[in-house]
């Protein structure tokens, strides 16, 4: 899986733009707010339909433009490639694979598998499970067709039993919600445990690869007790959480904890450590990717250089294009990205929102 080409018209300071990547490493420089971060975006929106850098859509916009367009044309295989496209204009977003309209963002999820590393990877670590449970549930996703349907049959049943909880002045038997969430619940948290216990050792030995910390591991929390059925513990909390008006247990409330010698590894490691582990954790991901699920990801990695030195910059690019992904790194300084003679790399500078390519 990987991007052939990539057109890109009105994502910031991006007026018109086309590049065709190379399969394997592609290094992106230029100075400060030159508009590469902003290509890195553009990949990210095709991928994501949403933004890295703002919660509003219309952020990304040129100033002055009435929406954004990006299409790209996505080799599935050695034989098959297909168009990609998005468009955002009059506050609707369009999605387009193969010709076809799609009507669910996870619809374009599945069509381009994309990993982010930015300086902002690091509240992985250090904000609540939210980021946590986003990160593991893009590996379940990918990897488990059964995981979407299942995670949906959930939030349907949840939702509803959330409604109930909220109409005062009523009784909701306990029983009304409970086998649904009970059968998905339990569905979720089986997906879950299968995919982390493959995850676990290739996490491991690429912090080994990586960096010299021992101990490190993952603790799953599923979001209720561990020796409880769901049905008996959303018997058990039917009063408070209609004190609440919403479910308080439940796999939407699941974390998987990152630990060194038993802590949290926040609390244990310096912040270039903390990149470095956050890197093992997203080349895990892509690695069980290509086992699982036979395909590749996109990387993209913003401003690779920030607080690693020349050994570990070095380290990571070699792991980088080990995975056979393709991989897209920004940096201020080329002369700072050490660049392995392979095949499959390419190397584009931007200025001004300008896009050229370079030979290295």
């Amino acid at each position: 899986m990987s991007l052939a080409s990539l057109y890109i018209k009105n994502v910031r300071n991006l007026a018109e733009t086309h590049i065709e990547p190379a399969p394997c490493l592609n290094i992106i420089h230029g100075v400060n707010a030159s508009g590469k971060t902003s290509l890195l975006e553009a990949i990210y929106l095709l991928g994501r339909a949403r933004s890295f850098r703002s919660s509003h859509i219309q952020n990304v916009i040129s100033k002055g433009a009435d929406g954004f367009t990006v299409v790209g044309q996505v080799n599935i295989s050695a034989e098959q490639r297909i168009p990609l496209g998005i468009e955002y204009m009059a506050e609707k977003m369009r999605m387009r694979a193969a010709g076809q309209t799609l009507e669910r963002t996870s619809d374009l999820v599945t069509h381009l598998p994309l990993l982010l590393i930015n300086p902002d990877s690091h509240k992985i670590l250090t904000l609540g499970p939210r980021q946590r449970r986003r990160f593991m549930d893009w590996g379940v996703f990918h990897v488990e067709h059964a995981f979407m349907p299942v995670w949906a049959r959930y939030c349907r049943a949840l939702k509803q039993r959330n409604a109930s909880l909220r109409c005062s002045g009523r009784s909701m038997p306990e029983d009304v919600w409970s086998m649904e969430l009970q059968e998905s619940a339990s569905r979720i948290d089986s997906l879950r445990r299968e995919y982390l216990r493959d995850y676990l050792p290739l996490f491991v030995g690429f912090v080994e690869k990586l960096l010299p910390l021992e101990g490190v591991s993952l603790r799953y929390l599923r979001g209720w007790a561990q020796d409880a059925e769901y049905r008996e513990v959303l018997a058990r909390s039917l009063e408070k959480d209609r004190s609440l008006g919403y479910t308080s247990r439940g796999p939407h409330r699941a974390d998987v904890m990152i630990e060194v010698a038993g802590k949290p590894a926040q609390e244990y490691t310096s912040g270039g450590q903390q990149k470095l582990l956050i890197c093992a954790m997203y080349l895990a991901q892509a690695a069980l990717l290509k086992v699982r699920a036979q395909r590749q990801c996109i990387i993209l990695v913003d401003d690779l250089p920030a607080e690693l030195d020349t050994q570990h910059r070095r380290k990571l690019i070699d792991l980088l294009c080990e995975l056979d992904a393709q991989i897209m790194v920004t940096t201020t300084d080329r002369e700072l990205i050490h660049v392995p003679e392979i095949a499959g790399r390419k190397m584009f500078h931007v200025e001004h929102g300008v896009v050229t390519e370079r030979t290295f």
